[in-house]
């Protein structure tokens, strides 16, 4: 059995995928936060109703998933086995299916905007604005689904660094535009949605330029067969109703907080925003963890892929406690970069510390995701992530019924991610871990 590198190798190895992939995480919600910005100054219904839409499309975006999620595991297995033709049939196999579903989703988006938004309870100031902005947005869902499988694509042969370039090219764009639509075109909350598109429309076709430069062949593999597309539908079966049952709870703690009201639900979106971000953060080691313990077990190197999880979950550890202590820190000015509402301001107050404080659970369990991603232990995740999510979910309505503000509802995202920690912990410590079929955290 083929010993695992030496721990100075595996952290540099570990820290090289990570870093550029922060980088790539923070760019996804930036997007989010140029609009938050810009709107911010615009009004607290307008702010408001971003924040549901943003909600609803972030729901969308993390149940798609999937592409990003399969595609880097079948491709980093592909790759450890040294068959380098069927990573590029699936990363082709992955974006035929992102083109059809994205295509329906932004459809169904674009006509049932209104419905939606109703649906979750939206008090009548915040329908207009969540529901123009929806609407623009969904012309670029394709190409978002796209993105996901170029992302995949290319974690899955352990680069980071090109996605990182993509998404800083889109967000210069995005950024410029976003400012100049809104404010000197007079544009506003619909200015900030169509600059957002574009940058989604730019990062695919950097994708497709830059794939070829990674040793994939994703030409003249065809449409996928039944054998291909039943291959497809298992990879992403746990892993669309892992990360679906994790946004509706989380969805249905926006839609508690836009019952609320306008200041709430705008507090609540300054939070979520800044959680996406920080979660982003913390969220580059598990990539790191995907690609190199699924890489290490495609080729058979399963005491390396143990390795690797010990020192992902210590990273994960150590960097949500240092992410706390910086939020914590910056607790009278950080929220002010987002909104400049005093009355939204007093609701943040002590939200803001309990979610800071929240990142010391959150970046073990971004850490073990990664690693039981790597190790294709989907069916496990999929099942504790649904009922941390009902759980959440669940606290987060009753906050809003019993008149509960923006403290209480964080309460709830925390609950949820306490239970998703406990879980992770307890695989982790057995011995039914994955496909290795042995324990990858030990004392």
């Amino acid at each position: 059995m083929t010993a695992p590198p030496p721990a100075r190798v595996r952290h540099r190895r570990i820290l090289g995928l990570a870093v550029p992939a922060v980088g790539t995480l923070v760019a996804d919600p930036l997007l989010g936060l140029v609009d938050t910005a810009v709107v911010g100054r615009i009004g607290a219904a307008e702010l408001g109703g971003l924040g549901l839409a943003v909600g609803i499309l972030t729901a969308l975006s993390w149940v798609f998933n999937f592409l990003v999620f399969g595609t880097t595991s079948t491709v980093a297995r592909a790759v450890g086995a040294g068959d380098r033709v069927a990573a590029g049939r699936r990363v082709s196999h992955a974006g035929q299916v992102a083109v059809v579903l994205g295509s329906v989703v932004g459809l169904v988006l674009l006509l049932g905007a209104p419905l939606l938004v109703r649906a979750f309870g939206a008090v009548d100031e915040l329908v207009d604005p969540a529901v123009l902005y929806l609407r623009i947005r969904a012309v670029g869902v394709p190409f978002l689904l796209l993105g996901f499988v170029g992302h995949g694509a290319f974690r899955g042969v352990s680069d980071t660094r090109t996605p990182l370039l993509v998404a800083l090219v889109a967000n210069v764009v995005n950024a410029g535009l976003t400012f100049l639509l809104a404010f000197p075109l007079g544009l506003g909350l619909a200015g900030a949605a169509i600059t957002t598109v574009v940058a989604e429309v730019i990062a695919v076709l950097a994708f497709v330029v830059l794939l070829g430069r990674v040793g994939l062949p994703i030409a003249h593999h065809g449409r996928p067969d039944r054998t291909h597309l039943a291959a497809l539908v298992v990879v992403s079966r746990d892993l669309f109703l892992r990360t679906g049952g994790l946004l509706l709870g989380l969805l249905a703690i926006t839609a508690a907080a836009a019952r609320t009201g306008s200041v709430t639900a705008a507090g609540h979106q300054v939070l979520y925003q800044t959680f996406l971000l920080v979660s982003f953060l913390m969220d580059g080691f598990a990539i790191a963890g995907q690609a190199l313990v699924g890489t290490a077990l495609g080729a058979g190197r399963v005491e390396e892929a143990r390795a690797y999880g010990r020192d992902l979950v210590r990273w994960g550890i150590g960097g949500g406690a240092v992410v706390a202590l910086l939020l914590v820190g910056g607790q009278d000015v950080l929220p002010r970069i987002l909104t400049d509402d005093p009355a939204v301001l007093g609701a943040i107050g002590g939200a803001w510390v309990l979610a800071a404080v929240g990142h010391v659970v959150n970046g073990p369990v971004f850490a073990l995701d990664g690693v039981l991603m790597g190790a294709e232990d989907f069916a496990y995740l999929r099942t504790w992530t649904v009922m941390a999510a009902i759980v959440g979910g669940v606290a987060g309505q009753l906050v809003a019924t019993t008149g509960g503000g923006l403290l209480g509802l964080w309460v709830a995202v925390q609950l949820l991610m306490l239970v998703r920690l406990v879980s992770l912990v307890l695989r982790v410590r057995g011995d039914r871990w994955g496909r290795a079929g042995a324990a990858l955290v030990t004392e």
